[in-house]
């Protein structure tokens, strides 16, 4: 279960002030157009902390509980197929097959990055396009979901390696090389 702290009206001075004083309690923090969300896990809740802060700062806010759920499915229940141009498509396997597009790249989308729905992927796939790949060696810094790395298989390059900080980006890219049958080091 997690708490959700609304503030309402929050100077950015003051947003400064509250995220100092809940930085080593709260999960995480959220500037909002007209204030501040702070998010606990239950067992780090504290009403009177919160209710001293908004009385030193004449702040006033909304509590809100979010049940435990399974963030991971509901990002993947909201993930639509990217293509760029004509060129490349990715998709989920529980999406129907891509049409009228050169390379297909099939993902199982977790919480890495790189699903192509980014500028920055789309972008660099748009640029890969333009680039001769056979018998070069690729290095896909920040691999994510590892879309890069499959296309630049795909596109002939020789020797291609992949790597990321993430834990969680390394094993999805793992399991997306192999669903794309892709050789790359990680």
């Amino acid at each position: 279960m997690h708490i959700v702290i609304s503030f309402r009206n929050v100077p950015s001075d003051i947003a400064d002030i509250v995220i100092a004083e809940l930085q080593n309690t709260a999960e995480g923090f959220e500037e909002t157009d007209n204030g501040l969300k702070v998010i606990f896990l239950l067992e780090n809740y504290n009403q009177d902390e919160i209710a001293q802060l908004a009385s030193t700062y004449q702040l006033e806010f909304e509590k809100e509980e979010i049940a435990p759920q399974n963030w991971n499915a509901v990002w993947e229940s909201n993930f639509n197929p990217v293509i760029v141009d004509d060129f490349v498509g990715i998709r989920a396997s529980f999406h129907e097959p891509l049409q009228n597009i050169q390379h297909e790249i099939l993902i199982t989308p977790k919480m890495s990055f790189g699903t192509g729905h980014h500028a920055t992927t789309h972008l660099m796939m748009q640029q890969m396009r333009k680039i001769s790949f056979p018998g070069k060696s690729v290095f896909d810094f920040g691999t994510g979901t590892g879309v890069l790395a499959i296309l630049a298989h795909r596109l002939g390059a020789e020797n291609i390696f992949a790597n990321d900080i993430d834990e969680w980006s390394i094993l999805n890219a793992r399991e997306n090389f192999d669903q794309n049958n892709t050789a790359v080091s990680v």
